[in-house]
């Protein structure tokens, strides 16, 4: 019937958009910018935007990723997750991390044991924060 027809026209057309923006990494630069603009709360969020595009495009000029978490950052999970100050943490805690900066499949297996330390739990979240950087 003609409305199937158009139905699956429509869902052809979706399915090409969605892969031109995973292709590109559209969704991912929108996750960033989105996240920028929530952080930050700008007066004006044109400019700001801008800015920010501006940002990402000398980043990227300059074959530097474009995170939404810095090192120093994974460093003050690492802290919140340790609150105890023990100097490690579990790999329920790692596997939170992980959820926590967007990792939804990890690329690498987690560190072995219970017991993650702060220079393990920053490289290895990290590599997996620059694997999904735009």
């Amino acid at each position: 019937s003609f409305f199937r027809n158009q139905m699956e026209e429509v869902k052809d057309q979706r399915a090409e958009a969605m892969k031109y923006l995973e292709s590109k990494k559209i969704l991912k630069l929108f996750d960033i910018l989105g996240a920028k603009l929530v952080k930050n709360k700008p007066e004006r969020p044109n400019e700001f935007l801008l800015s920010e595009l501006e940002k990402i495009l000398e980043a990227k000029t300059m074959n530097a990723p474009v995170t939404l978490f810095s090192e120093s950052d994974i460093e003050v999970m690492f802290s919140i997750f340790d609150i105890t100050n023990r100097g490690y943490v579990t790999q329920t805690q790692y596997a939170k991390a992980l959820d926590a900066v967007g990792v939804k499949q990890p690329s690498r297996k987690p560190p072995t044991g219970d017991c993650i330390d702060k220079m393990t739990f920053i490289s290895h979240i990290y590599e997996e924060v620059l694997r999904d950087s735009y």
